[in-house]
């Protein structure tokens, strides 16, 4: 819970206030009885997808069996977990669960509730059903539990009473900061068998209390190991050559005003530091893009852009972008627009692919060639003044004899990591074959030189399976490389 999109993009939550993020935590206070947020939200109908939203990133559920949670209340209160099939939220399941106060962690069987099945698009979270209480989120986990336990053996002189077991991240009894994991009879031989798999990356402590006015004992540390988190940098799904740079050598990088070729109902207009940044002054606010030659669709189509605004994120009000183009400026009758996109107030990267994405209008598509490019940065009623960064129109990442991979460990504390590269056509199943094995990992970007000649040509996707020796993840890039003879 450390970013701003982590929970609910930012956005989309109910009777909630004094929302913050802070070193690490989420935190807010309930303002009714129906306080909701959304840890994967599935997206409105109508609209482009792009980012988190959960329509493109559905859950596995044969994969994914628990939640778990780390979470603060002010009073103990009753939260529940609900997942989507549908933008209507008309189909769905719920599973309630009791909360105690303090800081606790929180494990939850979804399967139990005997509807945890298919794919769902959306996951909603509800801390309380009562209003003024207060809230904190550490963390929330999604996770295929293990057969992996940790076991625990100690003994008693003087067995009496019962024995508590609890779980803790330092050595201080005192701070609260505690679980309970199980309270046993006391015996002279005791042992108890943790399950680890709900928990994050981290260090842990056992703490035994026994009965009575005996001293509490701790274990040595536990070490739940970070498994390397591999990102694929390229290929991707920004794509390679840019159309603008390509053609001009002159980026839409917004350093200059010739970037752009005309505006229309935008005032306060300014570039600086490569930043365009302007007001809407009614609900159709746009720019031209400049389009020295005509754009080839067939190979620039994946849009990327940087975008942010000032003021709050509202949909109805108009917070999304669209595109729009035409293979002749002079006829609006052969205007294109894009679906919404929907766009939110804290600098976010969008990359949509023109070729697949859906239209509000037009039914010629991104084909043929296109001599006017217009981007509308908001809708509507969002009057608020804006920040473009960027505007990319990229074709796919493209390879003859040789086509560098590469990629990076996005974790913060990296083990020894070998990793293997292959390749297929269909980005599913990792069953493709292998470029190279057990690369030595180093720190930042890494890098590989594929040589592609005797690769047929066609279109792959690269997966890399990254082993730290305790554990081991597979991944696939976001976007293909084409491989072109």
């Amino acid at each position: 819970m450390s970013k701003y999109r982590d929970m609910s993009s930012g956005q989309y939550m109910n009777d909630l206030g004094r929302i913050r993020w802070r070193s690490g935590v989420f935190s807010a206070r309930s303002t009714g009885t129906d306080s909701a947020i959304h840890p994967l939200f599935p997206g409105y109908e109508g609209v482009l997808f792009n980012g988190r939203d959960g329509y493109i990133n559905r859950i596995p559920t044969k994969k994914y069996n628990r939640l778990s949670i780390r979470m603060y209340s002010s009073r103990k209160t009753t939260a529940q977990f609900f997942w989507f099939y549908d933008q209507r939220w008309t189909k769905f399941g719920q599973i309630v669960f009791p909360v105690e106060k303090g800081w606790h962690t929180y494990i939850v069987n979804p399967r139990s509730s005997g509807r945890w099945r298919g794919k769902p698009m959306g996951l909603r979270f509800d801390p309380t059903t009562h209003s003024g209480v207060n809230i904190k989120i550490n963390w929330l986990r999604l996770y295929r539990q293990t057969r992996r336990r940790v076991k625990l053996v100690w003994s008693e002189e003087a067995p009496r009473g019962s024995t508590r077991v609890y779980i803790d991240v330092d050595r201080d009894p005192t701070n609260r900061n505690m679980d309970l994991l199980k309270e046993k009879d006391s015996r002279s031989s005791n042992s108890f068998s943790w399950d680890p798999s709900g928990y994050g990356p981290g260090n842990y402590y056992f703490y035994i209390r026994p009965g009575g006015k005996r001293p509490g004992r701790y274990s040595r540390r536990i070490t739940i190991n970070r498994a390397p988190l591999t990102r694929i940098m390229n290929p991707d799904d920004k794509g390679g050559k840019d159309y603008a740079g390509s053609v001009s050598r002159d980026p839409w990088d917004m350093s200059q005003p010739s970037d752009v070729w005309k505006t229309d109902h935008l005032r306060d207009i300014s570039f600086s530091n490569g930043i365009m940044s302007a007001f809407p002054t009614t609900g159709d606010g746009y720019l031209h893009l400049r389009v020295p030659v005509p754009i080839d669709t067939d190979k620039y189509h994946r849009l990327v852009f940087r975008f942010r605004y000032e003021g709050p994120f509202h949909y109805g009000d108009g917070t999304m972008s669209r595109v729009i183009w035409s293979p002749d400026h002079n006829n609006i009758d052969l205007f294109q627009t894009s679906n919404d996109i929907v766009a939110y107030p804290t600098w976010e990267t969008y990359v949509i692919d023109l070729k697949t994405a859906s239209k509000d209008g037009g039914n010629i598509g991104w084909n043929g060639q296109v001599n006017s490019f217009r981007f509308d940065p908001l809708e509507w009623k969002a009057r608020r003044r804006f920040y473009l960064d960027y505007v990319l129109l990229r074709a796919d990442d493209t390879a003859n004899k040789r086509f560098v991979i590469k990629w990076r460990d996005a974790k913060k504390k990296r083990r020894p990591t070998r990793v293997s590269l292959y390749y297929d056509s269909n980005k599913s199943g990792f069953n493709g074959r292998r470029i190279a094995s057990k690369l030595t990992q180093r720190k930042g970007l890494n890098r590989f030189k594929w040589n592609t000649e005797r690769v047929p040509a066609g279109t792959y996707y690269i997966y890399a399976i990254a082993n730290d020796g305790r554990n081991k993840t597979r991944t696939y890039s976001s976007g293909p490389v084409k491989i072109v003879h």
